[in-house]
């Protein structure tokens, strides 16, 4: 529809109101008209014969009083001068002109005008000429005061006819007449401008606006966004309203299906990403899967920058691109992780040769000219069901065992290891958010009295069933996701919560992750101000390959000392230990591995080193511990060389501390009372 042929709201209710106008005005015409016809009809009967009645009141008074047919004649002419155009005429009927006699020429005109004779037979008659003229023809009958004149008649003869002819412009009309034809014109004109107008709305308006609310609730439904509306109309709004929907509509599908790209591309590298990998898996027959991994990517990145390792991978998708062949479909799946899929076995040559041109490629970046970057692949053939999971366990397999690549079926015993991995990983998760890990505390004596003075706190776990389970289970797979540090600041809140009105210390373990998580350096931080007593707090970090990052622990423990904590190196002499690095961290406890200290009674060599370090420690003024004491003969031995203080089962299992510290508890409660 053209823009010509359109019209607006504004100019449609403008004509409607014009159009209106013209029909109400033409009807008002033919209305008055036929009302006129109608009114003229009655007036003019109702008012002639009010003349009539008076005229006979008044010729019937003056016979009585034996006026002759002159007098009468006179007074006819005297009332046809009341109003202009009048005439008024009397004639007789054949009972009185047997009784008084002829008048010839009324009697001629009584029988040369049919209307007279047909009102002398008792009829009235009214006549509406072409000249706008009203006749009426009224009968006098004879009533019973006429029967003493008129012996000859009967009453309800007819004693003749009062003509009467008037202008109709000249008919008395009634006031309240007047005001009821005028009410009911205008309820008429009310009523059709109602009729009209909603007529025309509803046409014009109300259904093509009732059209296009359907239409969009239907492409609303259906989700149809190639469905285009289009209704009735030529309303300029409406018209708008339905292309600006449609356009509207166009743009929704355009940006949905860059949004659909957009999950399904990856918007580095233009291959198609994980969510579209699994996509194309849905409902194919058995597929191989080459999983190839950038190897310490994430070092390149901290090293080279992001644009970098951007330029990396976006050379790595158009090297493989170039060297794939044409059954295979190439996908990025993860940060530096790129998958090769087709419905045939990989041979090792293929595999070999895709990796040799991945290592040979050329990288245009002038930092990176003499850079080799290294890969790992995973390989799954022709499996129906989690390939992209059994791949990467392969993956991991090749990583573990230092190979640039392994299939699955020589890596199936690690598949044991992933399952455990996303075991503890959920069963850690909903532990932390039903509170079911707990802290239990095992009992450090010392050395010379046997008498506890210290615990330990360990973590432990408690699965739905109420099975406790101990951290050698769980700790390892949680030791670098989130949850870690989310477990080391419950350790700490409920260590100190548990000690804050003993007498006796506790001591918590940290692994250098905790170390140099600023989150938990906070908690301790504030832990360690809001507790009264904090040299009972003993910090134990364990002796790693990563403690040598001198500057990060030493910062740590010089801190920690400022609030009056100590700190203890855990697992000492577990094979790490560098006593240069050792001199210079100012700790207050060396806990002795217990690799050493469960064979000192039977090891001449493992007593020979347990000798050395206590001797070392004592010369630093560090005091040791002793761990995994588990019996009378180890412990002997311990004190023999000198260790302060001893830990084990002999001494004490990890438990619940209202078991096995009550008395520490009564004895600060009863010096408590004391002062």
């Amino acid at each position: 529809m053209s823009n010509q042929s359109l019209i607006t709201i504004r100019r449609l209710v403008l004509n409607i109101i014009g159009i209106f106008l013209a029909v109400s005005l033409a009807f008002q015409f033919l209305v008055g008209y036929y009302l006129k016809k109608e009114a003229l009809n009655s007036l003019a009967m109702e008012d002639a014969r009010h003349t009539s009645e008076l005229v006979f009141e008044t010729m019937y008074t003056k016979m009585q009083e034996g006026w002759s047919k002159e007098d009468i004649e006179k007074i006819l002419m005297r009332l046809n001068g009341l109003r202009d155009g009048m005439k008024i005429s009397l004639f007789r009927s054949k009972i009185v002109e047997d009784k008084y006699g002829i008048i010839e020429k009324d009697h001629k005109k009584v029988m040369e005008d049919p209307l007279i004779k047909e009102s002398m037979k008792g009829k009235e008659i009214i006549k509406i000429g072409s000249n706008n003229m009203i006749r009426y023809l009224y009968p006098i009958r004879v009533k019973k005061q006429c029967l003493t004149c008129h012996e000859n008649a009967r009453i309800g003869d007819i004693n003749g006819v009062i003509d009467i002819t008037l202008p109709a412009n000249k008919i008395v009309v009634s006031l309240d007449k007047v005001i009821l034809y005028f009410i009911i014109s205008t309820a008429i004109f009310f009523l059709l401008f109602f009729i009209f107008f909603y007529a025309a709305f509803e046409n014009r308006l109300v259904k093509p606006l009732v059209e296009l609310s359907k239409k969009i609730s239907k492409v609303r439904d259906k989700m149809d966004l190639d469905e285009k509306i289009h209704i009735s109309s030529n309303c300029k709004e409406l018209k708008t309203l339905e292309h600006s929907f449609n356009a509207l509509i166009d743009k929704i599908k355009f940006y949905y299906e860059k949004l659909l790209d957009s999950f399904s591309i990856d918007s580095l590298t233009g291959l198609h990403n994980l969510s579209r990998l699994k996509k194309d898996l849905e409902n194919t027959p058995p597929a191989s899967m080459l999983l190839i991994n950038v190897d310490r990517f994430k070092e390149l990145n901290d090293y080279y920058g992001f644009e970098i390792g951007d330029i990396v991978l976006k050379s790595i998708a158009n090297t493989l691109k170039k060297i794939m062949s044409d059954e295979m479909h190439l996908y990025r799946i993860g940060g530096s992780e790129f998958a090769l899929v087709k419905f045939s076995e990989f041979t090792i040559e293929e595999i070999t040769k895709i990796l040799d041109k991945l290592h040979n490629m050329h990288l245009d970046v002038d930092a990176m000219e003499e850079l080799r970057v290294k890969f790992t692949a995973g390989v799954v053939q022709n499996r129906k069901n989690r390939l992209i999971e059994k791949a990467s366990i392969a993956l991991n397999a090749a990583k573990k065992w230092e190979k640039p690549f392994e299939f699955y079926n020589n890596a199936k015993e690690l598949e044991v290891d992933y399952k455990r991995h996303i075991k503890w990983m959920k069963e850690v998760e909903l532990a932390i958010e039903d509170d079911r890990l707990i802290v239990h505390f095992q009992p450090i004596v010392k050395a010379d009295t046997k008498k506890t003075t210290k615990y330990e706190a360990l973590i432990r776990l408690i699965d739905k069933d109420g099975k406790i389970h101990m951290p050698g289970e769980f700790l390892d797979v949680v030791q670098n996701s989130r949850l870690y540090s989310k477990i080391t600041n419950i350790v700490i809140q409920k260590s100190f919560k548990t000690f804050e009105s003993a007498k006796c210390s506790f001591s918590i373990n940290l692994s250098m992750n905790d170390i140099k998580d600023p989150v938990c350096q906070n908690s301790i931080y504030e832990a360690l101000s809001n507790y009264p007593n904090p040299e009972r707090v003993v910090f134990e970090i364990l002796e790693t390959e990563e403690l040598c990052d001198f500057e990060t622990v030493n910062d740590f423990i010089s801190k920690i000392h400022s609030y009056g904590a100590k700190i203890a190196i855990d697992d000492f002499g577990s094979g790490y230990s560098n006593f240069h690095y050792l001199l210079k961290m100012k700790v207050d406890f060396y806990k002795i591995d217990g690799s050493l200290i469960r064979y000192i009674t039977e090891d001449s060599d493992s007593k020979l080193l347990v000798e050395s370090i206590v001797h070392f420690a004592k010369k630093l003024g560090v005091e040791t511990v002793a761990e995994y004491v588990e019996n009378e003969d180890i412990a002997n031995e311990c004190k023999k060389v000198g260790i302060e203080y001893l830990q084990g089962y002999y001494f004490g299992k990890p438990e619940e501390i209202e078991k096995i510290c009550r008395e520490c508890f009564e004895k600060h409660s009863e010096q408590d009372n004391d002062q």
